[in-house]
């Protein structure tokens, strides 16, 4: 396994445990699209898996929380930016 594959890997890793740790203290507003079709977004450009999946999950708590892992796993900041606000 490369070290770019381990760094991505222990980026997206930190960033769920971010997520849970903070979980408790987040407010949820009501959402008009779902972690779905922030990964359909990314889907559609040819980024698809279980770490894409995950910072798709993890922006219904906050738009960094999703748009930091994206950025590590190279996706482009426009697909970033426009998955990540329908997550």
């Amino acid at each position: 396994m490369s070290r770019k594959t381990v760094v991505r890997r222990l980026a997206i890793a930190g960033a769920a445990a971010l997520a849970m740790a903070g979980a408790s203290l987040a407010v949820a507003s009501p959402a008009q699209a779902t972690p779905a079709d922030c990964t359909a977004v990314l889907a559609a450009a040819g980024y698809g898996g279980a770490e894409y999946g995950v910072a798709c999950t993890l922006g219904t708590i906050s738009y960094t929380l999703c748009a930091t892992p994206l950025n590590l796993l190279g996706v482009p900041p426009l697909t970033v930016d426009v998955a990540c606000r329908l997550a």
